[in-house]
């Protein structure tokens, strides 16, 4: 299970992994936290550069989803919506409106619901993904980690880790894993991670994938594509191609009394390459 704050957060972060692991036979629970009704569309001029439009939130909300549709349809899976509202929405005007006192409810959301920063503070969401969580029982579950320079991230791992210490409570036993933010300003402190997984084979794939997120990463091909330059610098620090590097929460127990513990692929990788 992968849960991403926005569309294009799972493929940037943890696409490899789970692109080296659908492979092996497992499948995808491909879940956003957010509603995805902020954000720009960018596209490429004549000249190969970058350029980005803003679009009212209900319309950028229905692009997203159809690209996040998309991505998720190539591990032969659905996109799951959370649908909590981010921290600010453009309106019809194209006018940036924060969620502050006294904001209007933005067009795709009621106003009893909690946006993303707080959601992991309402009982009724934690919930919500708890009983999901149950219900998949995925071996390992990846996330946003809590040094980010995005609140909306933060917002995010907050949610997952209540209610996967609340699902723990209930039996589950799988592990919760932080992927390590690509942009933060915490320092290098915050850019250590404990473990990591070699998606090399398939590295080309992760930035096709990416490339789904067409409004976001029209620029996937790039050779020099950021994202692609930091799969290949997280590789050399681990020894390989190309890695995604984590950090445990919490590790998985997959045991029973009297019997050795049985673990799949992936934990068996990601405890190999514990350092």
């Amino acid at each position: 299970m992968a849960v991403g704050a926005h569309a294009d957060d799972i493929e940037n972060q943890v696409g490899g992994t789970l692109e080296k692991y659908f492979r092996h036979g497992y499948e995808i629970v491909y879940v956003m936290s957010t509603n995805n009704m902020s954000g720009s569309v960018a596209s490429l001029d004549a000249d190969g550069n970058v350029v980005a439009r803003e679009e009212p939130t209900t319309e950028m909300m229905a692009r997203r989803k159809r690209e996040c549709a998309n991505a998720a349809r190539e591990w032969n899976t659905e996109a799951i919506h959370l649908d909590y509202p981010q921290r600010h929405y453009r309106n019809e005007k194209l006018e940036m409106v924060e969620l502050r006192y006294g904001a209007p409810v933005p067009p795709t959301t009621t106003a009893d619901t909690p946006s993303i920063i707080t959601a992991g503070e309402d009982p009724t969401a934690v919930e919500g993904l708890v009983a999901l969580i149950l219900k998949s029982q995925p071996e390992c579950i990846f996330t946003h980690t809590v040094a980010t320079h995005n609140p909306e991230h933060f917002g995010t791992a907050l949610l997952v880790t209540n209610a996967y210490w609340k699902a723990w409570e209930r039996g589950y036993r799988g592990g919760l894993l932080y992927w390590v933010d690509d942009d933060t300003n915490f320092g290098p402190a915050f850019r250590r991670f404990e473990t990591w997984v070699d998606y090399s084979p398939v590295l080309n794939r992760k930035m096709e994938l990416i490339g789904k997120h067409e409004c976001q990463m029209p620029q996937w091909q790039n050779p020099a594509f950021g994202h692609r330059i930091v799969a290949l610098e997280w590789g050399k620090v681990c020894g390989c191609l190309a890695a995604e590097p984590f950090i445990w929460c919490n590790r998985p127990v997959h045991t029973e009394e009297g019997r050795p513990p049985e673990y799949g692929s992936l934990t068996l990788e990601l405890y190999q390459n514990e350092r």
